[in-house]
C-alpha cells in the first residue's frame, strides 16, 4: 500500500472517534439545555426551535457514526484476515477486538498493521 493511501486510511480510521466526540458533546448539551429549561419554567415548555438544531445534529452524527464505523470495521476485518504478515492467532484476536471493542481499535490497528508495514509500490513495466 502506498504512503498516500496509508495516510487517507489513517484519517478515515480517526473520523469515527471524532464523530463520537461530536455525538457526546451534542447529547450532553441537549440534556443540559433541557434541564435548564425545566429549572427556569418548572416544567418542560414547547419544543424550542433552537433545540431542534441540536436534535438534528445528534441524529445526523449518530447515523454517520454508525455507518462509518461499520464500514471501517468491515474493511479492517477483511484487511486483517487477508494480511499475510499477521499470523492466524493474531488475526482471530484482531477480529474479536474489532467486534467487541469497536472504533477505539481502528487507529491502533491502522498504526500497528498498516502504517508500520512496508510500502508497496505497483510495478512499472
Amino acid at each position: 500500500m502506498s504512503r498516500g493511501k496509508k495516510i487517507i486510511l489513517g484519517i478515515i480510521s480517526f473520523i469515527p472517534l471524532l464523530l463520537f466526540v461530536v455525538y457526546l458533546v451534542t447529547m450532553v448539551s441537549f440534556i443540559i439545555g433541557f434541564i435548564r429549561e425545566v429549572d427556569l419554567h418548572g416544567e418542560p415548555q414547547d419544543f424550542p426551535f433552537g433545540e431542534a438544531a441540536g436534535l438534528v445534529t445528534l441524529v445526523v452524527s449518530s447515523v454517520l457514526l454508525g455507518l462509518l464505523a461499520l464500514g471501517v470495521m468491515v474493511y479492517f476485518i477483511v484487511h486483517a484476515i487477508n494480511n499475510p504478515l499477521i499470523n492466524r492467532d493474531e488475526r482471530i484476536i484482531w477480529v474479536l477486538v474489532f467486534v467487541f471493542v469497536g472504533m477505539v481499535t481502528f487507529p491502533v490497528y491502522w498504526y500497528l498493521r498498516i502504517w508500520r508495514s512496508p510500502d508497496t509500490h505497483p510495478s512499472t513495466g
